[in-house]
């Protein structure tokens, strides 16, 4: 997945180990349109649509997708989010429905694998390798947390860093 961002960086004029990333500017450049957005289930983080046809009319489409995220989220989490649909639109994640939701149930299959690639595309676009690693080395002097603020993620996403990189997490 790292080599696979780092081309997707390159692509889009992005030095590697640029973070914070400037989430809907990758989306703007991938043609993806993202929109906040009320869902009627509170656990729904997102929607990935690709068909145009299931877009709604109020809703200018993205060229290759759009991407509605739950207004409710903090702005950190809302990166995240953004960066985890990023990842099923670029890893082909969209079925034939041209809809992709995280929920479980509500009618679009749930797949664990496409969930974990997802979240692996995600922390590899925002928090990449060695200004990660520099960052955690930080870590036992400024706690979790500090890593969080510097990547502008939420902490549970280091956690997930952490672990991918082969990292030690600290029990809370």
């Amino acid at each position: 997945m790292e080599e696979r961002v780092r081309k997707l960086k390159e692509t889009i004029g992005i030095p590697p180990d640029q973070h914070p990333v400037d989430v809907l500017g990758i989306a703007s450049s991938l043609g993806v349109k993202v929109y906040d957005t009320e869902f009627a289930t509170p656990e729904v983080s997102a929607l990935v649509v690709t068909s145009r046809e299931r877009v709604p009319e109020w809703v200018v489409p993205g060229e290759r997708a759009t991407l509605f995220v739950a207004k409710n989220k903090a702005p950190f989490q809302k990166v995240f989010v953004i960066a985890h649909g990023l990842g099923h639109v670029i890893l082909g994640h969209v079925g034939e429905e041209g809809l992709r939701t995280d929920l479980l149930g509500g009618g679009i299959p749930y797949d664990p694998q496409a969930e974990r690639e997802a979240n692996l595309f995600a922390t590899a676009l925002l928090m990449p390798g060695i200004p990660f690693r520099r960052a955690w080395g930080a870590l036992a002097e400024r706690g979790i947390h500090y890593v969080a603020t510097v990547f502008g993620v939420p902490v549970n996403a280091v956690v997930m860093r952490a672990q991918e990189l082969g990292l030690e997490v600290p029990l809370p």
